[in-house]
């Protein structure tokens, strides 16, 4: 038997990585002819994997590609040291040569040639906090990437993953300032915006008082269509050995909504059951989810634990709803959910934390798992 072909929690890459073809191509395009893009959607649903896929081509066609996950950077001094280190880790040029082309493009950020191990030179700059809040200083970091492609008639792309993270220490907009008055004069330098805080991404890029207000194009990824999931997931088991009966597909992605972390997960635990036990079960697709929903119960119990009587009451009517238009006077009075204004509080706060999000018709549970564990009754018995 062959391994286990199904892959979720980390990026994917090759056979592993499924459709996307489109959205590839179309933000590959964009930024190889200089448009920006702002890519969102919830967590786990491939935007690291396809970005990069997108640099991949990129950089087959001749680009430079600087990759930054802004997931774990938390202060501005962080991010200069982190952004700094990431540019000049990419560009191929021998120490010396490199140490005086900085010097020239970033003076006020003091580089020193520095020699940790023998003829193991790297190149420091001054980033201390002091020094990142002027405004020179940024400018110049900013600008770097620029006068670089500039001098060696070359094209980047910049990708900032988990973006909104940066108003976790930007709070007057700094950042975003300066970012807005580099990149827009850039020529040479696109960008690509990721983010998985979809309610914080619309602040940033959609509200005409932020400085990144219609910077680029926007991408929002969904979840992946039954006719592109069905034919690999039977190609996936086949080519395992294993036979899952046809009419199980549809069954898998109903449950999943076409979620790619969870689809590869139930699709996973599915080819495990049918390996390792002895006697496989009788309903391969709902005794993998009970599997899961065993395995996830710690940690959705916790996030229904700090959930005020109003957001559960929210969560329990989308778990049973799918989808709805909760501020429709109709839906209010069916469901007794309150006043409309407490009601856009309480939708903003779960938003905030990425359990409710926007889609078609209304409002919906990011986590399809999640509403799987809701309606099977785990929240009404704690």
């Amino acid at each position: 038997m062959a391994d286990n072909p199904f892959f979720f929690g980390r990026t994917v890459t090759g056979p592993a990585f499924i459709d996307r073809e489109q959205e590839t191509e179309q933000i590959a395009s964009s930024l190889e002819r200089g448009q920006s893009v702002i890519l969102f959607s919830p967590r786990r649903y491939g935007k690291t994997s396809l970005i990069r896929q997108v640099t991949d081509r990129l950089q087959r066609r001749g680009l430079l590609a600087f990759y930054l996950d802004l997931y774990r950077v938390t202060t501005l001094e962080r991010f200069g040291q982190y952004y700094a280190q990431a540019v000049l880790s990419i560009i191929a040029s021998p120490a010396d040569r490199l140490f005086s082309l900085v010097r020239s493009l970033v003076p006020s950020l003091r580089p020193k040639l520095t020699y940790s191990e023998p003829n193991m030179p790297s190149i420091e700059l001054e980033l201390g906090l002091e020094n990142l809040r002027r405004q020179s200083t940024l400018a110049e970091l900013f600008n770097l990437i620029e006068q670089y492609c500039r001098k060696r008639k070359k094209r980047a792309c910049l990708v900032f993953d988990e973006f909104q993270e940066i108003t976790v220490f930007d709070s007057d907009h700094l950042l975003e300032r300066e970012m807005r008055a580099a990149f827009q004069h850039h020529e040479r330098v696109s960008y690509a915006f990721l983010g998985s805080k979809t309610h914080l991404m619309h602040e940033l890029f959609k509200d005409k008082k932020r400085p990144f207000y219609n910077f680029g194009t926007h991408f929002e990824l969904g979840a992946i269509e039954d006719r592109h999931w069905q034919p690999f997931i039977r190609e996936c088991f086949d080519r395992s050995g294993y036979t899952l009966p046809q009419d199980q597909y549809p069954r898998i992605t109903a449950l999943t909504r076409g979620h790619p972390y969870y689809t590869q997960m139930l699709c996973s635990e599915i080819w495990e059951q049918a390996v390792h036990q002895s006697s496989p079960p009788s309903d391969p697709v709902i005794a993998a989810l009970e599997s899961i929903l065993g395995r996830e119960n710690h940690a959705f119990a916790e996030i229904w634990d700090t959930l005020s009587p109003a957001e559960r009451r929210v969560v329990m009517v989308l778990a049973e709803t799918g989808r709805a238009s909760v501020f429709s006077a109709d839906f209010l009075a069916a469901h007794r959910l309150g006043a409309a204004s407490s009601l856009q509080r309480t939708v903003k706060k779960l938003m905030l934390r990425g359990i409710v999000d926007r889609a078609t018709g209304g409002y919906t549970l990011a986590d399809p798992v999640f509403k799987q564990w809701l309606v099977r009754g785990n929240g009404e018995q704690r």
